[in-house]
């Protein structure tokens, strides 16, 4: 079988917590708090590493508008 299914690649949490630079602990509440998509397989938490990239994107995005536009902790 190939295809789309060939092309998904599933993280483990600790390979995701690596790549943002978190915990796992931190990682495991940004899934359960929905902020962080993620799927169980066999019962073990894994995030599609597309994913994990456009959500990253997006936050780099929302980052860079709010600095543009005055915002920010400081403000």
């Amino acid at each position: 079988m190939s295809g789309k299914l060939d092309d998904i690649q599933l993280l483990t949490l600790s390979e995701a917590a690596d790549i943002l630079q978190v915990s796992t602990r931190t990682l495991q509440r940004m899934i359960h708090s929905g902020e962080m998509p993620a799927l169980k397989v066999g019962g073990q938490w894994r995030v599609r590493r597309a994913l994990l990239r456009q959500w990253v994107e997006n936050r780099e995005g929302s980052a860079r508008a709010t600095a543009r536009d005055g915002g920010g902790e400081d403000s």
